[in-house]
């Protein structure tokens, strides 16, 4: 790269180029589990497919350091999103159950290749955006997310009720996905030197081993492996609603418009203020967030108001999770170098484990309600109805919160990584 400096691009750009990663990991997380059921095929085996298609996020930094081979990273976008768009597009013409196998591969490989749209836009946020503006970047690339995917989902949703050929919504799936990568033309980003695979590697484990054994990577990377701030519920709340008593236009309105307004909110919140405070200590009162608005729902009566009040809550503390979190690793990583797309996509692929152990021992919880001793005296046993402890479920996701919070506060302050120095050169900055 040239030590020129480079202008760095407005931060609501990543807005719209964060919007390719949000449409993969909608289909995963709602368009798959709609078309599954749709087919009669059963909810356990639903879950199965989640996992499946969960798998290349956890391991993407091992494959990462591709986009930082030959074109830029922008270009790499473009022609990821292009990939992706065509494999999810074929998924759709897969009918279930019968084609369940090239379904799926259809699916894996676009989470696979749609994935690494998220590595190059945390590449270029690392290497183009000044500290000062990165938590900015870290709220338009969460709102791109979070908020397209919302929107492809419901859109797709809309278009399957309404029997729209298939062949028509795959694509249109694939054009949401692709069109918006092309905004990431516009911005000037360095041009790389000419390398061969080999040195590339050599010097993503030199820069990857540059964080890890750094201070505040090992911390980084606790952090992003740790529970705090997961919103892992985020995938559970639909499975919750005859348990709350939600009609299914309640859960779509929350699952929907609702969602898709107020993570954008809450992640616009948080990027602005990890621009001002502490990001670590943010992050952390965002899972003292989330494991408030658990205890709440827990506790309060099992109504529809309950679960209107309680997600649409949850939902806008996800996206200052979000927020929190990018700003984060952006902080840890700086500009990364040249492997400041692998970097990124390490602590990522932290996240998305974090999230996926935390669902699974969320929903460890949600067992049903015992019956008295004397219900089964007087043979009630096959008529006495019973429901999931939601509130058991709920109340877990609360209780890892607040032990993650409570270990990575004594961890940060014994350290002494909660980024003081940044805010200490911030303070020198603005005096006179």
């Amino acid at each position: 790269m040239t030590g020129t400096p480079q202008k760095h691009p407005p931060p609501w750009l990543f807005g719209i180029v964060g919007i390719p990663y949000g449409v993969g990991g909608a289909f995963v997380g709602v368009v798959m589990p709609f078309l599954a059921s749709r087919a009669k095929i059963d909810l356990d085996e639903i879950g199965w497919f989640v996992t499946l298609l969960f798998v290349p996020p956890m391991f993407q930094f091992l494959y990462a350091p591709i986009v930082d081979i030959g074109p830029k990273r922008k270009h790499w976008l473009v022609i990821l999103a292009a990939l992706g768009a065509v494999c999810f597009a074929g998924a759709f013409v897969m009918p279930l159950p019968e084609h369940k196998t090239a379904f799926l591969l259809c699916g894996f490989l676009g989470q696979m290749i749609s994935g690494l749209c998220g590595s190059c836009n945390g590449g270029l946020l690392a290497l183009t955006m000044p500290d000062e503006k990165r938590g900015q970047a870290a709220a338009w690339l969460n709102i791109g997310n979070l908020s397209g995917g919302g929107i492809a989902a419901w859109l797709t949703i809309e278009m399957l009720s309404r029997d729209v050929p298939v062949n028509l919504i795959g694509i249109a799936y694939g054009a949401m996905l692709l069109l918006p990568a092309f905004a990431i033309l516009v911005v000037d980003e360095p041009t790389r030197e000419h390398r061969p695979p080999r040195v590339v590697f050599s010097d993503m484990l030199r820069g990857v081993g540059e964080v890890l054994f750094s201070k505040s990577g090992i911390t980084g990377i606790a952090m992003c492996i740790s529970p705090v701030g997961t919103a892992a519920l985020a995938n559970y709340f639909s499975g919750m609603k005859d348990a709350f008593g939600a009609s299914e236009q309640l859960v779509g309105f929350v699952s929907g418009p609702a969602n898709v307004v107020l993570t954008a909110i809450g992640a616009a919140i948080g990027g602005w203020l990890c621009d001002l405070y502490n990001r670590r200590a943010l992050y952390l009162l965002s899972g003292v967030l989330t494991a408030v608005c658990g205890i709440v729902m827990a506790l309060a009566p099992h109504d529809a108001d309950t679960y209107l009040w309680g997600v649409m809550t949850y939902a806008l503390i996800t996206g200052f999770c979000y927020s929190a979190f990018t700003a984060v690793v952006l902080e840890t990583i700086g500009q990364g170098g040249k492997a400041a797309s692998t970097q990124y996509a390490l602590f990522v692929a932290a996240g998305n484990i974090a999230i996926a152990y935390v669902g699974f021992v969320d929903t460890r919880f949600g067992g049903h309600e015992p019956l008295t001793g004397l219900q089964r005296w007087r043979g009630y046993l096959a008529h006495v109805p019973t429901r999931p402890l939601v509130e058991h479920v709920i109340a877990a996701d609360a209780s890892l919160n607040l032990i993650g919070v409570a270990i990575l506060a004594v961890v940060f302050w014994k350290l002494g990584s909660f980024g003081r120095a940044r805010l200490r050169a911030k303070a020198v900055e603005r005096s006179p």
